[in-house]
């Protein structure tokens, strides 16, 4: 069996292969990073969401904001707007339910590198009195 050598045309080769590839492997990487980090933050607004909505309906409003920012894990909320006011007995026939929308940004990008901001929304809603 003969083995070929590698001539200098050919690690001239590989090198221009390797400047055309890698840098379209790094953007693939990158997108995928930020992504799960987007998804990571999109269900820690959710659960701050829900979890505030669950004060609210349990009749504490005052608490939703301690609860929402207690729950939003790694994210940075913006704000938070609540909906309904749940009565002090419930009533079976007519249900209310206690919403609780939370809003954060996200930034996109490498370190240093910002690729731009978006707004992630998350609305909860939970029958009053449960």
């Amino acid at each position: 069996m003969k083995q070929e050598r590698t001539t200098e045309r050919d690690r001239g080769a590989v090198m221009v292969e390797l400047a055309l590839i890698l840098p379209v492997l790094l953007m693939v990487m990158i997108g995928i990073i930020d992504f799960g980090r987007a998804y990571s933050y999109q269900e820690s607004i959710y659960g701050a969401a829900r979890e505030g909505a669950r004060v609210l309906a349990l009749g504490q409003p005052g608490q939703v904001n301690t609860a929402v920012n207690n729950a939003r894990g790694s994210a940075t909320v913006t704000s938070i707007t609540t909906g309904g006011s749940c009565p002090a007995t419930a009533d079976p026939t007519n249900p209310v339910y206690a919403t609780v929308t939370v809003k954060a940004k996200i930034t996109f990008g490498i370190p240093f590198i910002s690729l731009g901001t978006k707004t992630l929304t998350a609305t909860a809603r939970m029958l009053c009195g449960l």
